[in-house]
């Protein structure tokens, strides 16, 4: 009766330290669960569809992961402040961003950007009278007689178009959108194209919107890199993970296909 307690108890001090071994930082489980937070309200890259993560940056990060042998993904949407501060103190593992130093601080990212946000195109409607202009414009001085809508606060826009440009103001991008189709109260303005046919797919605008990718806009290129929290467990081993799979031919196929259908 003795043997078999003792058997039991046994038994039962190994399973429990089976448990705290695998529970242990550093102890690979075979399918670390990651956490990575995005923006709720900032499509196409991202936003909230039935209380989960919906647009091209979730997309992007779950096809990484889908190609690491040691990791995988869950997406969350939240404010991007909350988002950030997540990161930083550890309660979220990672998000795709633009590394600036501050982020650098407590994320270590990706060599090179998963996704690049290209603003170099003008958008325009095929009915606006000066379409041929824009559609032949070498740069703005080109364009200096016609009016070009700007988001309200943008310092993007303050800093990368020219002054001479005359300004029409706009809330925000679907606001912009109103203002160039339906008010006609400007001839175009400077975008993403993904933004720009999202929005305009959405306001019913598509059929007639045209966008121009052009090469005289500065600091057009906005790199956005994954990054992982430096509180997060062997986070230089999940990007030394991702930047080998960046690599890999069919991931970079597999990822530009993803993007071109947003775009």
């Amino acid at each position: 009766m003795n043997k078999r307690l003792s058997s039991a108890i046994a038994a039962t001090l190994r399973l429990a330290f089976l448990v705290v071994l695998l529970a242990s930082p550093g102890v690979s489980t075979g399918d670390d669960r990651l956490t990575f937070a995005f923006a709720e309200n900032a499509p196409p890259y991202s936003y909230s569809l039935d209380n989960r993560a919906a647009g091209l940056f979730p997309e992007l990060v779950q096809l990484a992961f889908s190609f690491t042998p040691d990791y995988s993904v869950n997406s969350t949407v939240m404010p991007w402040s909350r988002a950030q501060h997540n990161v930083r103190r550890g309660l979220a593992d990672g998000f795709l961003t633009y590394p600036s130093g501050e982020r650098q601080d407590y994320a270590i990212f990706s060599e090179k950007p998963l996704f690049t946000q290209d603003f170099g195109h003008l958008v325009y409607s095929a009915d606006n009278p000066n379409a041929q202009l824009i559609e032949s414009a070498s740069g703005f001085a080109d364009l200096a007689d016609l009016k070009v809508i700007v988001e309200k606060g943008s310092k993007w826009e303050d800093e990368n178009l020219p002054a001479y440009l005359e300004r029409v103001p706009g809330r925000d991008l679907e606001t912009m959108m109103h203002l160039l189709m339906l008010r006609k109260a400007g001839d175009f303005f400077v975008q993403p194209a993904e933004d720009a046919r999202f929005i305009a797919r959405k306001l019913g605008y598509g059929d007639r919107l045209k966008v121009r990718k052009v090469d005289f806009i500065p600091n057009a290129l906005i790199p956005f890199h994954i990054g992982v929290s430096r509180n997060a467990r062997s986070a230089a081993q999940v990007i030394q993970q991702v930047d080998e799979v960046m690599q890999t031919p069919e991931f970079v196929l597999q990822r530009n296909q993803l993007i071109e259908r947003y775009r």
